[in-house]
């Protein structure tokens, strides 16, 4: 059944036991190491047992054949050779005694030429140091300790005849170094998670656990799983326990499980050969009871000796047992490659590569050092380091907590003999990124809603992006804003050497403008925030190009399009550009342009807008362009009106029929295009391009810089001050140009007199005509009239008209009639006279 499905684990989870793996660790260092702290002065650390009992704790070495070499601890031997001497201490705290005797038994290393295929070499007395010189190469050796004394004389040659023993003692060794790595780890606070998975791993596939571990799991997910195949116990493991004694205790429980585990649990879960080498009381040691042990460390490379405990037979002597693996190996041969950066003051993982077999027995190496590289005078002596390899990634865990920044060369012990690494080391510091910034083309092409874009840091002078592990952004000013992860891409890659440039990527969609920052970790874990700014929408401006005429040194101008008020000032390639002072949200902003005089037609101008927030203009190529002049026309001459009664004004058009003019022009395009429209309201005109006629108008170039024009004027209200002009293309037009005024004039076909029939000298003048409607007062003079009281009336078929004005009698029969039209202000002279009447 997987272990979620059982209730009794739910409240359990991963993560919480994620979450309190750290006080776990270092409540088992207290557990492990140090025990309680009572209120005795001693001189040896009391030993505490996660499982089992405390055996004793023991001073086991290995002392060299050459004099002038320290003894190593025997747990981290790595060749055993003929003539070297084994060494036992007790270790006593006071007043303690240590009864019983101590033996060891010596398996022969492959290769090795012997009779014996095991040896019991002879007991000693616990109580005193003692020593055994070693007779060949040694594979396998065991530590045997019986506080009630040992026989092992008669069974010597029995012993030294049976192979299965030899394999279980090899199997035995094996279980004891995997059991002791994982109580390791556990003991070790933060230890790195690289670490404690390979201890975990080797210990579950050890005791072959029904239990897989995820490899892309986290340590601490793989730890619970192992820990509740361990012991069912476990499943009651409460990791937020209100009280500090609970959880004291439960951290305990877990180091506890290991140890009964390695011991022979009750409850079935070890398999096989857990408590091997037990049966030797039957073969080696008649009427003793072995009992398996495992070391726990202690101060001074002892070792700390726990055992089984339990209720001992009638007439048998209890032994515990302690066995390692002598690896045999020679120093291993190590290579740093280019992934050789590390930073000063940190854990680092350092890539090496080194075969598998001296990768696994790399831990077994000592006396770690950084040799300073020569030519660094203020660096000769070799700094102590502590380093450990990291589970089966070929990476060592290198500790620079007391290095300065500098080139070294990574050197070790392998027992008594000195190594060093080929390549070297290049710690260097941490950056500060007071002077990384978003490069500034980066910085322009951060724009709202603008979607994924890829940014440039530059680190400055003094920084270093190498060692970067996370970049955040996070919106300034902004109380309830949240870090938000962003991708990002180191050059080299992470402790590859010096990179001054970092490539990240922000997805502004949805992100409004703004001041943001980028907060920048390296694998300290400290922050560093740089600033930046999200742009809004930059300006656009749609009426380009500015089309300006040769010839033209200013005009003004009106752009058109989108955020124009962001627009700082204008450049252009030749000339100047001065911009109306800005209005927040315009869509047209005016401009005056200065163009020099020399500018000629084909040319074209870039002009350069700088924005606010852009360190780079906005280009805008061929933005302004320079054309042909514009056409101007010169002069007008407009065909004669033919003669009628009433007489038509200087400038003025006749209503209503049919109109020829010629038009002078400068600079006239043969593809050029002619446009009438009234200058009062130019909505309503009629073009054509010439040598063409449309709506009344027709056009007919003839000598250069000569257009003959014969229009329609009944399209254009009366009054309409009728206006011409030439459009040359991209040249631009010509300004309007007046023809003439329309005007409606009364068409008079006779006139009479008649008497008014009263008492007065006045006289009744009776037109027939058309348009008689427009006439509104009349007189003999300019300056005396008579107002038109009635309106004309339809005669005949409608078409014509008769109106009847009342004037005073003429001053003398030559005199002339003026009438005034409604849309005048001065008379009109006409050719009507007293003695003419019709």
């Amino acid at each position: 059944m997987p272990l979620s499905a059982n209730p009794a684990l739910r409240k359990s989870e991963p993560s919480h036991f994620s979450a309190t793996m750290r006080e776990v660790r270092p409540l088992l260092s207290l557990v492990l190491l140090i025990g309680c702290q009572c209120g005795w002065a001693a001189a040896v650390q009391p030993l505490v047992c996660s499982s089992g009992g405390p055996v004793g704790t023991v001073d086991l070495r290995v002392v060299s054949t050459n004099t002038g070499d320290k003894p190593l601890p025997l747990r981290t031997i790595n060749r055993l050779e003929e003539g070297e001497t084994l060494t036992y201490k007790p270790v006593l705290r006071a007043k303690e005694v240590r009864k019983g005797e101590v033996d060891m038994v010596l398996v022969p290393a492959a290769g090795v030429t012997t009779s014996d295929k095991l040896l019991v070499l002879d007991e000693k007395a616990a109580e005193r140091p003692e020593e055994w010189k070693v007779p060949w190469r040694v594979g396998i050796v065991a530590f045997i300790y019986g506080p009630e004394g040992l026989s092992v004389r008669k069974v010597k040659g029995f012993l030294s005849n049976d192979v299965e023993v030899v394999g279980e003692l090899a199997d035995y060794a094996e279980k004891t170094s995997k059991t002791e790595a994982l109580l390791a780890e556990l003991a070790t606070p933060n230890v790195s998670s690289e670490r404690f998975n390979a201890a975990l791993e080797g210990f579950s596939s050890q005791y072959g656990l029904n239990v897989q571990l995820a490899r892309n799991a986290t340590t601490d997910a793989q730890a619970y799983a192992a820990f509740q195949a361990l012991n069912p116990a476990v499943a009651n493991y409460d990791p937020l326990a209100a009280q500090p004694s609970a959880s004291a205790k439960q951290a305990a429980m877990l180091a506890t499980s290991v140890g009964e585990l390695f011991f022979g649990s009750p409850v079935g879960l070890a398999a096989g050969g857990t408590a091997l080498l037990l049966d030797l009381r039957s073969l080696a040691f008649p009427n003793s009871e072995f009992r398996s042990s495992f070391s726990q460390p202690m101060p001074d490379d002892a070792l700390g000796l726990c055992g089984k405990t339990g209720s001992v037979p009638a007439h048998t002597r209890v032994a515990y047992l302690w066995a390692m693996r002598v690896p045999n190996a020679a120093s291993p041969a190590l290579h740093i490659g280019k992934d050789n950066s590390l930073p000063a003051g940190e854990k680092s993982p350092l890539p090496v590569t080194v075969s598998d077999a001296s990768w696994k027995l790399l831990d077994r190496a000592r006396d770690w050092t950084l040799q300073p590289e020569k030519g660094q005078p203020d660096k000769t002596k070799p700094v102590a380091v502590k380093v450990q390899t990291l589970g089966d990634t070929k990476k060592l865990d290198v500790d620079l907590s007391k290095v300065t920044p500098g080139k070294y060369t990574l050197q070790g012990n392998w027992d008594w003999d000195h190594f060093e690494a080929s390549g070297f080391i290049d710690v260097r510091s941490l950056s500060d990124f007071a002077t990384a910034r978003i490069v500034p083309a980066s910085q322009d092409r951060l724009v709202t809603n603008s979607g994924k874009v890829t940014v440039t840091l530059d680190a400055g002078d003094k920084a270093d992006f190498e060692f970067v592990t996370k970049a955040q952004i996070e919106r300034l000013h902004d109380e309830f804003a949240s870090p938000l992860a962003v991708p990002f891409i180191l050059p080299q890659g992470l402790r590859a050497g010096v990179q001054k440039k970092m490539d990240i990527q922000i997805d502004t969609s949805g992100l409004d403008p703004g001041p943001f920052k980028l907060i920048v970790l390296q694998v300290d874990g400290k922050p560093h925030d740089i600033t930046w700014n999200l742009l809004p929408s930059p300006p656009s401006v749609d009426n380009l190009p500015i089309v300006v005429n040769q010839g033209v040194t200013q005009t003004d101008v009106v752009l058109k399009g989108e955020h124009l008020d962001l627009i700082q000032r204008i450049e252009a390639s030749k000339g100047s550009v001065r911009l109306d002072s800005p209005v927040a949200g315009q869509t047209k902003r005016g401009a005056i342009l200065q163009i020099p005089a020399d500018a000629r037609a084909g040319s074209s101008y870039a002009l350069r807008a700088y924005v606010e927030g852009h360190s780079e203009p906005l280009q805008f190529a061929d933005a302004l362009k320079i054309v042909g002049p514009r056409p101007v026309i010169t002069g007008v001459q407009v065909g004669s009106p033919p003669q009628q009664v009433v007489s038509f004004g200087q400038n003025e058009l006749p209503a209503g029929g049919f109109v020829s003019a010629m038009l002078q022009v400068k600079d006239l395009d043969p593809e050029g295009e002619v446009r009438l429209a009234c200058s009062q309201n130019w909505t309503k005109s009629v073009s054509t391009r010439l040598g063409g006629s449309s709506g009344g108008l027709r056009t007919q170039p003839l000598a250069p810089g000569q257009v003959f024009v014969s229009f329609d004027t009944a399209g254009w209200p009366n009054g309409c001050v009728l206006a011409a002009t030439i459009a040359n293309g991209e040249m631009g037009s010509s300004a309007p140009y007046v023809i003439g005024r329309i005007v409606l004039l009364p068409k008079i076909d006779t006139f009479d007199f008649q008497p008014t029939g009263d008492a007065s000298d006045s006289l009744y003048v009776i037109l027939t005509g058309e348009n008689l409607e427009t006439i509104q007062k009349a007189g003999w003079t300019a300056d005396q009239s008579e107002p038109v009281e009635g309106l004309p009336l339809p005669i005949g078929d409608g078409q014509k008209q008769q109106l009847q004005m009342r004037v005073p009698a003429p001053p003398d029969p030559d005199a002339q009639l003026f009438l005034w039209l409604r849309t005048d202000n001065q008379p009109r002279r006409t050719t009507i006279r007293p003695i003419a009447s019709n």
